[in-house]
């Protein structure tokens, strides 16, 4: 559906995009938080069980950026 010049959004329309996009955010707040993984960054900790104990330096780029990210986002 196309909106031509001069037409709004009706309310009920408005209200599920406004639902939508409250979800979506709650939803990248959680992951940020919580990570899709439980990696700490801190490698001796999980020993050889670690999945990056072969890669410390991809673990470390990807600990910098949920860092940056969180900071992007205000959730530190």
């Amino acid at each position: 559906m196309i909106i031509s010049e001069g037409e709004i959004m009706n309310a009920g329309t408005f209200f599920v995009v406004l639902v939508l996009a409250v979800i979506v955010i709650l939803d990248i707040r959680y992951l940020m938080k919580n990570g899709i993984d439980s990696c700490s960054g801190d490698c001796g900790s999980c020993g050889p069980s670690c999945r990056w104990a072969n890669d410390i330096k991809k673990a470390q780029r990807k600990i910098r950026f949920q860092n940056k990210l969180k900071k992007l986002l205000h959730l530190s």
